[in-house]
This record gives structure tokens, C-alpha cells and sequence, in this order.
């Protein structure tokens, strides 16, 4: 596949999402959850029928996560896209978090002090490593 079509089909992958976050949005009050796309699905290195889609989520109350995981899941099966979908625990700091963290893709504007604090702990775990 040539640059240029990589490119709209990002761009196509990210357009589908839309449905997905208004659902999201139908179902629940955007103070309290946040969803963030990370990994090859949004950039023009997925590889269809290879790659899955990367997604994680913020919620105040791990019941939230558990019904909005339900529809990502049927949103993704109905796709036929394989998913890898976990919850951002913060009372468990690790820098695995932070590629969902400094995603460009979220599907609101929710991001407390506590997943900031939560963020800053990964970074200094991070650097410790490094």
C-alpha cells in the first residue's frame, strides 16, 4: 500500500471511531470515564488483519469500565478487529501507561488531577528505568 493511501486509511480508522465515542457519551456523563486509542490502529502502521486496536480506559468507578468495556468489545467484534482493552488503575503506577496517557486520541475532555498525579508517577517510574 502506497504512503498516501496508508494515510487516508488512518485517517478512515479514526473517522469509525466516532460512532463508538457517541455511544460513549449517549451512555454515560463525560466526568467520569475517559477512552484513549493508542498503538499502530490510528497511524498508517496497522496492518489490517494483522494489528489490533490499542484501548485504554479512565474511570471513576471500575462498574463504568466494566459497561463501557462491554460496548467497545461489541463495537470492535462487530469490526471484526481484534482488541486489547484495559483499565488505567491508578492506584498501580507503571510507564506502560503512558502511551495511552500522551495519546492524541481521547474520546473526552476528562483527565482529573488524580490520573494527572497518576501520569506524573509513571513518568518518574519511567525515568528511574532509563
Amino acid at each position: 500500500m502506497l504512503a498516501d493511501e496508508r494515510r487516508l486509511a488512518a485517517i478512515e480508522r479514526i473517522k469509525d471511531l466516532i460512532p463508538l465515542q457517541k455511544k460513549l457519551s449517549f451512555a454515560f456523563p463525560e466526568d467520569v470515564y475517559n477512552v484513549f486509542v493508542f498503538g499502530s490502529y490510528p497511524t498508517v502502521r496497522y496492518e489490517k488483519g494483522i494489528s489490533d486496536v490499542d484501548i485504554a480506559v479512565y474511570a471513576d468507578d471500575i462498574d463504568i469500565y466494566m459497561r463501557i468495556s462491554v460496548i467497545i468489545e461489541e463495537f470492535f467484534e462487530e469490526k471484526g478487529i481484534p482488541l486489547d482493552l484495559f483499565f488505567i488503575d491508578v492506584r498501580n503506577p507503571a510507564p506502560i501507561y503512558l502511551a495511552p496517557l500522551h495519546s492524541q486520541i481521547q474520546f473526552t475532555d476528562y483527565y482529573p488531577e488524580e490520573l494527572i498525579r497518576f501520569e506524573q508517577e509513571c513518568e518518574a517510574m519511567l525515568s528511574q528505568v532509563i
